[in-house]
């Protein structure tokens, strides 16, 4: 990637980068949660908990590879995002509790994440809002919940996706923001910090 390329290019780049790298830890997280579903299953004494978690340790293997199709095709989408005035109509229960998952990962790295919001402003030419990042914790979480729309699942079996979620993808986001932001940082887009004190050393 070369300095100071074009803005569209460059967003477009770190995107596609930041989908292949998400989509990667997507395939880890269903990769890893037979195991953390069979850990709760052996560790409840409740059966008919137990039972309820085998089930859905089952539909997500048989449902794995559409999931996974799912949240690649939204994530791809979501690259004009960067550059749109206008959002997309959401499902706001579905908004709702992606905010909810999403909430540890967006306090963690929250500093992180307003710096990229603001060098991304830049280079967009407009106002980024942090949490509609298209690679937000918030936006994560939302193509993650809306891709797991088409299963039925009970409230324990939500609660039991979602935080294994937290867990093995939105915790292991830092490194995926860590590149977005140098990459911004070395093609000269600035944060109002940054701004503010090339302006007071050249005043």
């Amino acid at each position: 990637m070369q300095p100071n390329m074009d803005p569209r290019n460059l967003i477009n780049a770190l995107h596609q980068n930041a989908a292949v790298e998400l989509v990667s830890l997507m395939d880890g997280f269903y990769s890893n949660i037979e195991d953390g579903l069979f850990e709760l299953a052996y560790t409840n004494e409740n059966q008919d908990q137990q039972r309820r978690t085998v089930e859905l340790m089952r539909e997500l293997r048989f449902r794995r590879e559409h999931l996974l199709k799912v949240f690649s095709r939204r994530l791809q989408s979501a690259v004009e995002a960067w550059f749109a005035e206008d959002k997309t109509p959401e499902y706001l229960e579905e908004r709702l509790d992606a905010d909810r998952i999403a909430t540890k990962c967006a306090s963690h790295f929250s500093g992180l994440l307003q710096m990229i919001a603001e060098r991304a402003g830049q280079a967009t030419g407009r106002e980024m809002d942090r949490r509609a990042l298209p690679i937000s914790p918030e936006e994560v979480s939302y193509h993650f919940v809306m891709s797991c729309r088409t299963l039925e699942f009970d409230q324990m079996s939500v609660s039991t996706v979602h935080g294994l979620f937290q867990r093995f993808v939105l915790e292991r986001m830092g490194s995926v923001y860590a590149i977005i932001n140098q990459k911004l940082h070395d093609n000269g887009f600035c944060t109002r910090a940054e701004q503010d004190n090339s302006s007071v050393f050249s005043a």
